[in-house]
Order: structure tokens, then C-alpha cells, then sequence
């Protein structure tokens, strides 16, 4: 699966590449039937390129004399086409290939070999189009999202309504979104199962991924089962699971869902505190949701991911009816 995945999406970046490519091809075609002067000194520019690199090569009598004079042409030859280019309102950028992505113009790799953010992207996206999440996200997102289903009436001891509530909670998340790359803290979401927790947590990824940021949005349960499979199978571990762990790290947001669920053990404890200890040094965010109370989070969790989330977590309560009902 991992194989058919990823020859797929390399087909993906070779097939943008060529049409990038052919397309600025057809643009200097154009421009040169156009403009048949300039095709003449783009012709000649590179024919004393030719004659330069022979002259270096060869190194004849009059060796600096003669790179002078074609270096002398090749400006001359340049100084027209500039002039013949401003004129008609064009530029070098006007022969250029136009690349969706600018730091690895469409082939998935910077130049220091390691893989583009929009190739990660590429491949977090084919992972939830298999997970159908992207499905979910199409419904689940800040513009279906409907504040008027949160009731106005104040509820148990809460000093306000679930729908006043929704609406700050709203407002952080939409800022959160809007400053993402500035310093705005994670985030913690808690409270009863069915009062829009997960909702927002899928508005917050539509929105960043639609924005060009890297999100893995996992469940507690199974981020635990990436993780086991990274550290307890290394010998016949999954390309796939490898790329999945690391992304874990390496994703500008993480999400965890349901956190709680999971089985806990001390185990589970130190590589949760290890992701969220490395991300936030990192200066990476995470979104934790939980069906947890703080009182139980607080006793279900070890004290260092405690100080971390409670220190440096913005924490929103949800409450109100089930809205599932």
C-alpha cells in the first residue's frame, strides 16, 4: 500500500513539473513569434557562450583579449534584449517555469535532499482521503459550522451559556488559525463526550490544511498504536509507520483526540511526554481533546505532562447537552 501511495503521488510532482515546463515553453514560442528579434539574440547570447567556453578550453595566444571581447558581446547582446524586453513589457520571470511551490519548484525535495513541506502535505492528505477523513472535514469545518445549535439558557453552575461559551471558544480558535505561525500557545479542550470538542478540532485542521500547514490529527488510541509499532517492530517495521512516527514530530500541528481513551500505562505516559516535551521545544503546536475532567486528567497523567499542558496550554471547558441527541 505504502509503495502504490507514494509512486502515486511522485507521479503527481513529475506531472506538474512537465506541464510547468511545457507551459513556459509555449510562453517563449509565443514570445518569439511575437517578438523574432529576440529569439535572434537569445540565439546568439548562447552561441558566445559556446565560443567562451571554447576560448577558456583552449586557451589561445590572445586568451584575455579574446574573453573580453566576447564577454563585451554577450553584454551588448544582453543590454538589447533588456531593452526589447522592457519595451514590449516582459521580463527574464516572463520565460520562467511557474512552479505550484516555490521552495522545491514541483519536485518534492529541497535542495538539501530532505522531502518539501508540500510533499509531506501531499502524503498526510492521501493518508486521510484513505482514513476518510478528508470526507469529514468537507462537513466538519468553521463554515458549517452553526453556533445557534449550542443552547442560549445558562446550564448547571456554569456562569455562562453553552452557546455564550461556544462562541469565546470560537473566537480562540479562529485566532489561533489566524496567528498560527506567531506565538500562540496550544491548545486543551475538555469536557463530556458530544459537546462539539471534535467538531473543532476538525474545523481547526480544515482550516490549516487549506492554509498549507502540515496537520496529523490522530486518536489517542491510535497514536499509542503508532508508536508501539515504531519502538516494538523496528526489525519488520512499515516504511509507512516509520513516516507516521516521525511526522508526529515534525507536522506544524498535531492533534489528538479523545485523549483518555487510550490504555494508560507508564509506558504510554513517557511517550506522551516525549511528543509533547519535543514539540514544544520545538515551538510546534499540539491540540489535545479529552472526555476527561481536569481532576481526572491531573490524576490520570504524570506529573511533567501535567506542568506542561497545565503551564503552557490555553484550556477551553465545553459543556452543554449532547448535541448528538
Amino acid at each position: 500500500m505504502r509503495d502504490i501511495l507514494l509512486r502515486k503521488i511522485r507521479d503527481e510532482y513529475d506531472q506538474k513539473k512537465l506541464r510547468a515546463l511545457n507551459e513556459a515553453e509555449k510562453r517563449k514560442d509565443n514570445i518569439y513569434k511575437d517578438l523574432p528579434e529576440l529569439e535572434e539574440l537569445d540565439k546568439q547570447i548562447a552561441l558566445s557562450g559556446i565560443e567562451l567556453s571554447r576560448i577558456v578550453l583552449l586557451k589561445p595566444e590572445n586568451f584575455e583579449g579574446e574573453i573580453l571581447r566576447i564577454r563585451g558581446k554577450i553584454d551588448t547582446y544582453r543590454e538589447e534584449k533588456n531593452a526589447i524586453l522592457k519595451k514590449n513589457n516582459l521580463s527574464a520571470e516572463s520565460f520562467k517555469p511557474v512552479f505550484e511551490c516555490k521552495l522545491c519548484d514541483d519536485t518534492g525535495y529541497l535542495e538539501s535532499g530532505e522531502r518539501c513541506k508540500c510533499y509531506k502535505q501531499k502524503i498526510i492528505e492521501n493518508l486521510y482521503d484513505m482514513s476518510n477523513i478528508k470526507h469529514r472535514l468537507k462537513k466538519e469545518n468553521f463554515g458549517k459550522f452553526d453556533l445557534g445549535a449550542f443552547s442560549n439558557e445558562k446550564y448547571k453552575e456554569e456562569k455562562l451559556s453553552p452557546r455564550q461559551n461556544m462562541s469565546n471558544i470560537l473566537d480562540a480558535c479562529g485566532n489561533f488559525c489566524l496567528n498560527f505561525n506567531d506565538e500562540s500557545p496550544s491548545l486543551l479542550f475538555y469536557g463530556t463526550t458530544g459537546v462539539g470538542k471534535t467538531f473543532m478540532c476538525n474545523c481547526i485542521t480544515a482550516e490549516l490544511i487549506e492554509n498549507g500547514k502540515t496537520v496529523i490529527y490522530q486518536t489517542a488510541s491510535n497514536l499509542i498504536e503508532i508508536i508501539e509499532e515504531h519502538k516494538f517492530g523496528r526489525t519488520d517495521e512499515s516504511q509507512m509507520n516509520k513516516e507516521n512516527y516521525n511526522y508526529l514530530f515534525e507536522c506544524d500541528l498535531l492533534v489528538i483526540d479523545d485523549l483518555g481513551t487510550e490504555l494508560n500505562n507508564s509506558f504510554t505516559n513517557s511517550e506522551l511526554f516525549n511528543i509533547i516535551n519535543a514539540r514544544m521545544i520545538a515551538d510546534k503546536k499540539i491540540i489535545i481533546s479529552t472526555n476527561l475532567s481536569l481532576t481526572d486528567f491531573a490524576q490520570t497523567y504524570s506529573d511533567r505532562i501535567i506542568s506542561r499542558i497545565f503551564n503552557e496550554f490555553a484550556i477551553f471547558k465545553f459543556f452543554g447537552k449532547d448535541l448528538r441527541f
